[in-house]
């Protein structure tokens, strides 16, 4: 594989490549680092292996490392090594396995993530999710790029018609809430361009459904990984909503 700087998902894997080492060498969190390392190689190494029967060639593509990537920092990194390996599998044979009209219907990352969760007992860290600092200016900007931002901006104007209720209630101040977004979730996972609808009006329309998702989940039924759980129910919503073919 060879990146080409001007790719967005190349500089996606800069971003999240960067930051990941930041982490590192700030926290002196090995366990992080040696995670991301084995949830990118089996993603790489499983997306190679689909090309090769399918094409009788080995390729590396930027979208398997930006999975392998993303569930390095979203599975817990105290993980077995396994599981950190199974996510990345899973994720892979999700994308490939299960598809809808030439386009694989779940967030692969997310797929994988969920999977290993619930089938095996792993769990989560989201590490970076409340880094708004870095990942605002970041996020707006692939969101941009990708043209998805009114997918952002379906998310949180729905979310803050639900959650500024609820704050009133509690007497807690508005700003808090801006201070309980997963800006990792919202910005790097439920942006991916395969999974969600290609037009302006089904973009705000996915982007408030997987709003309303967590809402419920968090809120009323209080079921665990309530992001992922709305990412893959959203995900499932946008089958009937307009879709970029993979």
């Amino acid at each position: 594989m060879i990146m080409k700087i001007r790719s967005i998902k190349a500089q996606l894997i800069v971003f999240l490549g960067s930051l990941a080492l930041y982490l590192y060498f700030t926290g002196k969190d090995t366990v992080f680092l040696s995670g991301i390392l084995i949830a990118v190689f089996f993603s790489v190494l499983t997306d190679s292996l689909f090309s090769y029967f399918k094409n009788r060639k080995f390729t590396v593509t930027e979208s398997s490392v930006v999975t392998g990537l993303i569930v390095g920092y979203v599975l817990s990194g105290d993980s077995s090594w396994w599981l950190m390996a199974l996510a990345g599998i899973s994720a892979i044979a999700s994308k490939h396995i299960i598809r809808f009209r030439g386009s694989h219907i779940f967030n692969p990352a997310a797929f994988g993530i969920l999977f290993t969760v619930f089938l095996f007992g792993a769990s989560t860290q989201w590490k970076a999710a409340y880094m708004w600092y870095a990942l605002i200016p970041a996020g707006a900007y692939f969101a941009y790029r990708i043209r998805k931002l009114g997918l952002v901006v379906g998310y949180f104007a729905v979310s803050l018609l639900l959650y500024i209720p609820q704050a009133f209630l509690h007497n807690a101040s508005i700003l808090n809430i801006l201070g309980y977004f997963n800006y990792f979730f919202i910005l790097v996972m439920v942006v991916e361009p395969r999974t969600t609808p290609a037009r302006y009006l089904p973009k705000m329309i996915f982007g408030a459904i997987t709003a309303v998702f967590i809402f419920a989940f968090y809120e009323i039924w209080v079921l665990p990984e309530a992001e992922l759980l709305a990412l893959a129910a959203a995900n499932l919503s946008g089958v009937l909503l307009e879709r970029r073919k993979a």
